[in-house]
């Protein structure tokens, strides 16, 4: 009789923990719950830290997986840190502000040598809020520009509100860099020169436009 291999499961947030009770009839039977997690982020990567390499074959969407608070499978993609401790998690559309979802990690993850991680599998809810109030903003989606500015390049920041997919300036996606916030590198944009910055959701529909000044130092 083999002794199972288990290793502590660390899940890595930079977000507020609030420990609430969860409905007991959404969890499958024998998945070991964990508090409710919350974030402001629509497009949250959530990310397992384990103490010892994974087997890559094993981090696929049937051990690890995200469904709504109905039992919907989110669409998620999965991908291994370098050092292959980690799984990061993120959502193919961004989530929806207010709901609850909940992250399952089965006992099909294995070490690199094939052992099995966890004696019991686990569950996390999360929220996605839209601030620590939990209320709604008003119907502002692009929340702020800033620039760096250089003859050069200008560098742009812009942070919107959660439910913000993507963000274009001057029709160029800009990069999304975590925590509701978009960087865009533009060359050859002259002091006083103005750039159209637009929002969208993740079915691409416009939610803002706006019109930015580009001011040199």
């Amino acid at each position: 009789m083999y002794k199972k291999f288990f290793a502590s499961l660390l899940l890595l947030l930079a977000i507020l923990v609030e420990s609430v009770p969860v409905q007991a009839s959404t969890i499958p039977a024998g998945f070991k719950e964990w508090p409710l997690q919350t974030s402001t982020d629509s497009r949250k990567i959530w990310t397992i830290k384990f103490n010892a390499p994974l087997d890559y074959s094993s981090i696929n969407n049937l051990n690890v997986y995200v469904t709504d608070d109905n039992h919907n499978v989110v669409k998620t993609s999965l991908k291994q840190s370098v050092d292959r401790t980690a799984i990061q998690i993120s959502p193919v559309n961004a989530y929806t502000l207010g709901k609850k979802y909940w992250i399952y990690i089965t006992q099909g993850i294995t070490s690199d040598n094939g052992k099995n991680y966890l004696v019991q599998p686990i569950v996390v809810p999360f929220t996605i809020s839209n601030g620590p109030s939990g209320t709604p903003a008003p119907d502002e989606k692009i929340m702020l520009i800033s620039h760096t500015y250089s003859s050069v390049l200008t560098n742009f920041t812009v942070t919107t509100s959660p439910d913000v997919f993507a963000v274009k300036i001057n029709q160029i996606s800009a990069l999304y860099e975590g925590n509701n916030t978009f960087v865009l590198g533009l060359p050859n944009i002259a002091p006083g020169a103005k750039v159209t910055v637009t929002a969208y959701d993740s079915n691409g529909k416009l939610l803002q436009s706006k019109i930015y000044a580009v001011l040199s130092p």
